[in-house]
């Protein structure tokens, strides 16, 4: 048992209760565990803003389909609201993963 888990959340489930509790200022830390695929990468390294979701996210930034959406749009609430922003930490098996999420 992992004791620090205390809920889960799945945003294709419930979108709202994602970007809710990305919004919280209690929230310092996001950790994504996602795969590489989920990067949505164009062939340079990009961000691929041709791909159907990314582009749904840029047209509808409140109701985001991608990790990257819900990302932006949740810290673009924390700005408006005036809470800092939180730290990302990138979980995955992907070489240089901090680099390769910064640049997207």
């Amino acid at each position: 048992v992992i004791g620090s888990i205390q809920s889960l959340l799945v945003a294709p489930e419930d979108p709202g209760a994602v970007l809710a509790a990305l919004t919280d200022p209690r929230i310092r830390i996001v950790t994504l565990t996602i795969t590489e695929k989920a990067y949505l990468r164009a062939a340079d390294g990009s961000l691929d803003d041709s791909h159907p979701d990314i582009a749904h996210d840029l047209a509808n930034p409140g109701s985001p389909k991608t990790a990257h959406g819900f990302l932006a749009e949740a810290l673009a609430r924390r700005r408006a609201a005036g809470t800092p922003p939180f730290s990302v930490l990138c979980c995955d098996n992907l070489p240089a993963n901090g680099a390769v999420l910064h640049r997207l």
